[in-house]
Parts: C-alpha cells; structure tokens; sequence
C-alpha cells in the first residue's frame, strides 16, 4: 500500500478523521524485521547479554509475545487510514506474536549459535546471577526484577488478534499476521547487536547471517 499517497489525498483524509478510533495493543516491540536495528535498553536483549555475561540460561516455559518493530508501525498506520467498519465504538488491535516464542526458546536458541551457555531450574540461575551481577552486568539496573519470581512476572496471556488479521487482509498487504521472532529472524537480530558491540561474538557450527551497511555503535541508557 502507498501510504503517502492516501495520507496526502484530502478526501481519505478527511474521511478517515470522521471515522471510528481504532486503539492499538502492540505485544512487546522487537527489532525491525528488515534492518535488524534494535534498541538495547530493553528488557529481552538485557535478559541475553546478561545470561551470556554468567554464562547460564533459566528454564521458563513462558511464551514472549514480541512482534517486530516494522510489523507494529504497520498496523498501526492501517488502523488510522483503513478503520474495520463505520461506528462510533472503538476496535482494539492485539499484535500477537506468531510464531509465539516460549523463553526457552528464545534463550537455549543462543548456544546453537555458539554462545557458551547452560540451561538451568530459574533458581540456580538466580543464584549464579547473584554471584556474577557485578555493575558491567547488562541485568544488573534489572536485579530487583529479575531476582524476585521471574517465572511468574514473565506470564503473558493470550491475545485475541482477529482484528489485526482483518485489517490486514482488507489492506491487501502481503502479511497475514503482525509476525513473530524464527530462528532465522533471531540470528539476524544477534548479529546486529554483536556489530554493534552490544554483544561479544560467538564461536559455533551455526554462523550468523552477515549483514550489510556501515558499522553501527549501540548506547544503550546505561552504556551497556
């Protein structure tokens, strides 16, 4: 879709102004799908270095509902050009993940790609993180968090997306979902943050994908 062209076209505008208010509920942002640029103050890519810096991963079957960021701006200018239908009553749009990635998942996906890591029950990895959350730790802002019940505090529910399902297909773009995190999408990601010396490079059978593009630095609010 051409969004600029439908933005600049006064009628549409117009209508779309007079039409109904469509409130979006994003699942947590990750990184754009396209460009693998990614935030680094954020509590997931805090939870990676931080496992690798200890060298231990917790066991939590949990699902983590995160949609790429480029997926979430999608949906989110669809919802103010195309709105579901002409009412006065607002339409929430859940962004549920999909594929709906477990922790487990996200986490124990670090040592295929070579980091030396080891999976463990939460609360031996709570104490190892006790023992090695020295201030160069990129969980340590995150301790008051982390060390209290993660396995509890990381529950997400389920999310009712058929909205968002509808508003793309009524949009004709060629996704069908707001999208989700795969092994492959994952690597990419890892492999921005490692460019940017967010993360140290790993050693594994797995290599990951290359990327294009000028070296980039990543600040996180810490400088972590």
């Amino acid at each position: 879709m051409d969004f600029p062209s439908v933005l600049s076209d006064p009628a549409t505008f117009s209508e779309t102004q007079t039409q109904l208010v469509c409130r979006s509920r994003a699942a947590q942002s990750c990184t754009s799908s396209q460009f693998s640029v990614t935030n680094t103050d954020d509590f997931i890519w805090r939870l990676v270095k931080g496992c690798i810096q200890i060298g231990f991963v917790p066991d939590i079957g949990n699902a983590v509902n995160t949609v790429p960021a480029d997926r979430v701006a999608t949906v989110t200018a669809l919802a103010g050009i195309l709105p579901l239908q002409p009412s006065t009553d607002p339409v929430v749009l859940h962004l549920e993940g999909s594929p709906r990635i477990t922790f487990n998942f996200l986490l124990s996906s670090l040592a295929r790609y070579g980091y030396a890591i080891q999976q463990c029950e939460y609360l031996v990895w709570r104490a190892a993180l006790e023992r090695g959350a020295v201030a160069d730790n990129a969980l340590f802002p995150l301790l008051h968090f982390v060390l209290d019940d993660l396995p509890t505090s990381t529950r997400a529910p389920a999310l009712d997306d058929s909205n968002t399902v509808a508003l793309l297909q009524q949009s004709g773009e060629k996704i069908t979902s707001a999208g989700g995190i795969t092994l492959e999408l994952l690597g990419l990601y890892l492999s921005w943050l490692v460019r940017a010396g967010f993360l140290p490079p790993p050693t594994g059978v797995l290599p990951l994908p290359l990327l294009g593009g000028q070296a980039v630095r990543a600040v996180g609010r810490s400088g972590l």
